[in-house]
C-alpha cells in the first residue's frame, strides 16, 4: 500500500504546474517592449515576478512583440473590485492599472490585464475628462472585452508547448476552459433570427448614455472575436483609435470612419468588416 501511494504522490507532482518564480526563477521579460511593473501586496499566493511574467505574456500576445510607439511603463497593483486603468497617470507619467485577480488563478490575470492593456493601446487617455467622447466609448469597452477573450485563447494554444516557467503547460486547459465558458455565456449571444445590424441599432443610445452596458459590450465582442482571430496582427489597429480631434466624430458611424482615416492604408479593410458586420454603412 505505502508503495502505492508513493507512485500515486510522484505521478501527481509529475503534472501539477509546481514552478513559482518565489522558488528561485527570475521574471520572464516579455518581447512587446513594454515596461511592465507589478507592484505591492495582495497577490495572495502568487509571487510578483509570476505575475510580471504573466502579464508580459499577456502583452506579447496583444502587441505581438512590438508596442507600436506606447510611452510610458504600466505599473499593475492589485486592488479589490472591478478592474481598471486610472485616466490619471502617476507621477513618472507611468499608466496606473488595478486588476483583483490573486492567487494563482491565472486566467483571471490574463482575461482582467489583456482588457486593460487594450485600452492603454487604444489611447484611452486622449478621451480622459472628456464628456463629449463618452458617447464612442462603449465601442472601446466592446473591442477590449474582445481582446481579453482573445489574449485566453490565444495563450491556451501557446502554453501547450510554450509556457514561461517549466511545468506551466499543464494550465493551458484552464486558459482555455476560462475563454470558453465566457464566450458561450447565454447574454453573450444575439438573440435568434436577429442581425447584428438591427439590434446594435436598438441599444445604441443607451451605449451613448452609458458605456458600461456589459451584458451589450460582451455581445459586440463576441462578433469583433473572430476578426481578430482570423489575422492577430490586426491588433495594431488599437494604436490608431481615439486620435480624432474632440467633436469631430459624428456619432458611432462617424467615430469609425475617423478610426479607418487614421490607420494604415493596409488595415482600412479590416475597419470595413468590422463596420460591416456591426450593420454600418461605408462612408
Amino acid at each position: 500500500m505505502l508503495v502505492q501511494v508513493l507512485v500515486a504522490l510522484l505521478a501527481l507532482a509529475a503534472v501539477v504546474p509546481h514552478a513559482r518564480a518565489a522558488d528561485g526563477l527570475a521574471p520572464v521579460p516579455g518581447l512587446s517592449g513594454l515596461a511592465i511593473r507589478v507592484e505591492g501586496e495582495g497577490w495572495g499566493s502568487a509571487a510578483r515576478d509570476e505575475v510580471e511574467t504573466l502579464l508580459n505574456a499577456v502583452a506579447d500576445e496583444l502587441t505581438g512583440g512590438a508596442a507600436h510607439g506606447l510611452a510610458g511603463p504600466i505599473v499593475v497593483s492589485y486592488a479589490a473590485g472591478s478592474p481598471v486603468t486610472l485616466f490619471d497617470k502617476g507621477h513618472e507619467g507611468e499608466y496606473r492599472v488595478h486588476l483583483s485577480a490573486r492567487n494563482r488563478g491565472w486566467a483571471q490575470y490574463v482575461y482582467q490585464f489583456g482588457h486593460e492593456l487594450c485600452h492603454i493601446l487604444s489611447n484611452y487617455d486622449q478621451r480622459a475628462h472628456d464628456a463629449a467622447r463618452r458617447t464612442t466609448q462603449w465601442f472601446e469597452e466592446a473591442l477590449c472585452e474582445a481582446a481579453g477573450l482573445f489574449v485566453l485563447r490565444s495563450m491556451a494554444v501557446r502554453w501547450r508547448t510554450d509556457a514561461p516557467y517549466p511545468g506551466w503547460e499543464a494550465y493551458a486547459p484552464s486558459l482555455a476552459s476560462y475563454a470558453e465558458r465566457l464566450v458561450a455565456e447565454p447574454h453573450r449571444q444575439l438573440p435568434p433570427g436577429v442581425s447584428a445590424a438591427s439590434w446594435l441599432e436598438g441599444r445604441l443610445a443607451g451605449l451613448a448614455a452609458d458605456p458600461y452596458r456589459r451584458d451589450d459590450n460582451e455581445v459586440v465582442a463576441n462578433l469583433l472575436l473572430p476578426h481578430f482571430e482570423r489575422d492577430a496582427a490586426r491588433w495594431v489597429v488599437l494604436r490608431y483609435l481615439n486620435l480624432e480631434a474632440a467633436g469631430t466624430s459624428d456619432g458611432f458611424a462617424g467615430y469609425v470612419r475617423e478610426w479607418r482615416k487614421e490607420v494604415p492604408d493596409e488595415y482600412r479593410s479590416f475597419i470595413d468588416a468590422i463596420a460591416s458586420t456591426l450593420g454600418l454603412r461605408e462612408g
